[in-house]
């Protein structure tokens, strides 16, 4: 509690963010298996991704590892852990079920989801050791597909460093449906590395399903965060994308204009990644996205520094503010950090993790940085983290785990084991959001209107409203569906809206018929509230996509909002 009654000291406002504190109670189910394991084994959770996949209306978790009994056998793992809820003492329970690995093997790892076939459903892409294989959620059973993709490569092994944001589904192309980012691709012929963008091209009419390189001209990665959102306001995705390199000094953090599907790199900060990593974040709630850098970084200079670091966005100018400049006190190194609205007050607070000396070895910790207007305080609230210096990597997400509007708490990696003398273990560790408000869902969009025009369908519509999230902050996810196709599962993936902070859209290369779209706004905590719907129709012979407006009987054109 250091920190925090420095704070108090000398921050007369302090006072009430301390009562206001949020405290985390530990719910890790005991005797699981893959949470924690027996004295002779363990398991290894190198990624970990929630989504609802039995569409329950809870977050189920898909962990990526291997178990080892030691001496005995290794086996790959990739497995869903479905959510049951708490038993009579408050622990979570997990029902365990296994997924064929094929291909895949449990290296330096990510995993991605995404309803990239429209059924309603969560799908999961999983990229490992040179392989990349999208599984079909078919009723709550994930089937992969035989498609030859592009093959993922993280190289990680340098540092042991957590899971990555690295694959990533967005609506690339604006007709409607997922496409797939696939960084770091090693070209074994020419000895290099690429960053591939699939197209997804939709049933290939063999009970199978089409992905295209789209030939994006994007920067090659080898070890890669990556980020959609429309941040100059054109009604498409761009990209963020990072690239972590310690080896080749190609590291760079980069934005990548979205022009009708031609992407046009910016570095953003002139720095370059050693390792950690950046991301996106509207942290002072005015409608753009903000950067957190955490890690070892080369300066514009040419000298080093171990940093958490604020970008604040001023039209297009990016102000820097570290938060700390490691060694210190608190921390040695620094790995990893995200943004997300911890304590439910409509800001995006950070969750920064790293290595600190304890009283007799290196230590890994997690630490809550609260947003307070723009102003990043440290609390004093400490979680575990694990070592990462011992090469072992792990894992940590934010997730509503008991869908109460606030965000849980999931890590896993390498500890060390209670009088061991330097011996680790391998667990996964459950925290639950004790927050003392309740956060309530944004409210439904209005005004939803449908427009047709030279480059498709404009879709337009009012900011909803929130209890705490500001209107400029609050993003939107987007579904555009045939009538009588389902919609998306009750519990929504823990990350922003997929059409990012606007409040207007662009469809594009639509077949003719009709079509029903839905809109939903998402608070900083992730929460979604009820979707507003609307409905047009694309008639032939009246309008083209993407070649022009050409005029005719548009009398057959329709739309309904609610």
């Amino acid at each position: 509690m250091r920190a925090l009654s420095r704070w108090l000291a000398v921050l007369p406002w302090a006072a009430s963010l301390a009562l206001a504190q949020v405290s985390f109670v530990d719910v890790t189910p005991p005797g699981n298996p893959y949470f924690d394991t027996g004295e002779d084994e363990d398991f290894w959770a190198n990624a970990v991704a929630p989504a609802d996949v039995d569409g329950d209306g809870d977050l189920d978790l898909a962990v990526l590892g291997y178990h080892v009994i030691y001496f005995v056998s290794a086996e790959d793992r990739l497995v869903v852990l479905r959510n049951d809820g708490p038993d009579p003492n408050g622990a979570w329970q997990f029902a365990a079920q296994p997924v064929p690995l094929g291909a895949v093997t449990a290296g330096a790892s990510d995993l991605a989801w995404g309803d990239f076939d429209g059924d309603g459903d969560h799908d999961l892409a999983v990229g490992s050791d040179g392989a990349t294989v999208v599984y079909r959620n078919d009723g709550g059973s994930l089937v992969a597909l035989a498609n030859l993709l592009p093959g993922y490569w993280e190289d990680s092994s340098y540092s042991g460093a957590y899971d990555l944001r690295s694959l990533t589904w967005a609506d690339a192309d604006n007709d409607g449906d997922d496409d797939l980012l696939v960084p770091s691709v090693p070209n074994f012929v020419t000895s290099t590395w690429e960053t591939k963008l699939l197209r997804n091209d939709g049933p290939d009419g063999a009970g199978g399903w089409l992905f295209t390189d789209a030939a994006a001209a994007l920067d090659p990665t080898v070890h890669a965060q990556s980020a959609w959102a429309d941040d100059d306001g054109d009604s498409d995705l761009d990209l963020f994308l990072v690239n972590v390199d310690p080896y080749l000094g190609t590291g760079f953090v980069r934005r990548y204009g979205n022009d009708a599907g031609a992407f046009s790199g910016q570095d953003l900060l002139g720095i370059r990644v050693e390792y950690g990593l950046a991301d996106r974040g509207d942290y002072d709630a005015d409608g753009d996205l903000d950067i957190v850098v955490a890690g070892n970084i080369q300066e514009v200079g040419g000298t080093y520094a171990t940093v958490l670091r604020v970008y604040r966005n001023d039209g297009g100018t990016y102000a820097e503010n570290d938060l700390v400049l490691a060694p210190n006190a608190d921390w040695l190194d620094l790995h990893a950090a995200t943004w997300a609205d911890y304590d439910s007050d409509g800001d995006v607070d950070l969750l920064v993790t790293g290595n600190f000396v304890g009283a007799t070895e290196i230590e890994g910790k997690s630490e809550v940085f609260v947003n307070d207007g723009g102003t990043f305080v440290p609390l004093g609230l400490s979680l575990p983290a694990p070592i990462s210096s011992v090469g072992r990597g792990g894992a940590f997400t934010w997730l509503d785990l008991d869908g109460d509007g606030d965000l849980d708490y999931l890590v896993a990696g390498a500890y060390y084991v209670p009088g061991g003398n330097g011996l680790v273990e391998a667990r996964m560790h459950l925290y639950r959001n004790q927050a003392p408000g309740l956060n309530a869902p944004p409210g439904a969009p209005e005004g939803l209107v449908a427009t047709p025009g030279p480059g498709g369908i404009t879709l337009t519509w009012s900011p909803a409203l929130d209890d705490h999230t500001a209107a400029d902050a609050l993003t939107y996810d987007l579904e555009v569906r045939r009538p009588g196709e389902p919609a998306s599962p009750v519990a929504r993936l823990p990350e922003p809206g997929g059409v990012s902070a606007v409040t207007r859209w662009q469809l594009a290369g639509l077949a003719a018929g009709e079509y029903l779209w839905s809109l939903a706004a998402v608070d900083a905590s992730f929460a979604g509230g009820d979707a507003a719907t609307g409905t047009f129709t694309v008639v032939p012979g009246t309008w083209l996509f993407g070649d022009g407006f050409e005029s005719g009987d548009t009398s057959a054109w329709s739309q309904t909002a609610p």
